[in-house]
């Protein structure tokens, strides 16, 4: 299933990188951040450390559109997408760059829809100065669970629309 991940650089109500606690804060505390809250306010839901299964999430799309970059093609053969994540109302909530992936594409044209992961952490980025080989897939797991655990996740199924 094809799947795009959108990782918040900084969340506005909890900080860079991910969450941290204030000293004494109650644990079972679900930390607010505006982002995520309006985003459940559009219909996506938060999800649970246990990721069974995802539900439709009416209204929203995310939109691959070309994104050429000139400086890179001659130097690396680089195709860019920019992928948007737009809300029921047509604005844009969430936007990254990602080379594009021809079966990627395909995948989601073929589906309708593709898996929409947002959240404070996603396990995408390691701390800082780590390198992605120092960055394990447990630790990005466990980073991941520990962004469900929060409730600073959301995610669904959402149609998919082509600008290629």
């Amino acid at each position: 299933m094809p799947t795009a991940l959108f990782e918040f650089r900084h969340a506005r109500g909890v900080g860079h990188f991910g969450y941290v606690a204030p000293k004494g804060a109650p644990l079972d505390e679900i930390p607010e951040e505006p982002q995520i809250e309006g985003a459940i306010l559009f219909g996506m839901r938060r999800l649970q450390p246990e990721v069974s299964d995802l539900c439709s999430i009416p209204g929203w799309e995310l939109h691959e559109i070309p994104d050429e970059q000139p400086k890179l093609d001659p130097h690396y053969g680089y195709a860019y997408s920019r992928l948007e994540l737009r809300t029921p109302d047509g604005e844009i909530y969430s936007r990254t760059w990602v080379p594009h992936d021809p079966e990627w594409a395909a995948a989601a044209l073929h589906h309708g829809y593709v898996m929409c992961l947002c959240g404070v952490e996603l396990g995408i980025r390691g701390l800082y100065a780590m390198t992605d080989a120092q960055h394990t897939p447990r630790m990005r797991h466990e980073s991941f669970r520990r962004g469900c655990a929060l409730g600073l996740t959301i995610g669904g199924l959402v149609a998919y629309v082509d600008h290629r």
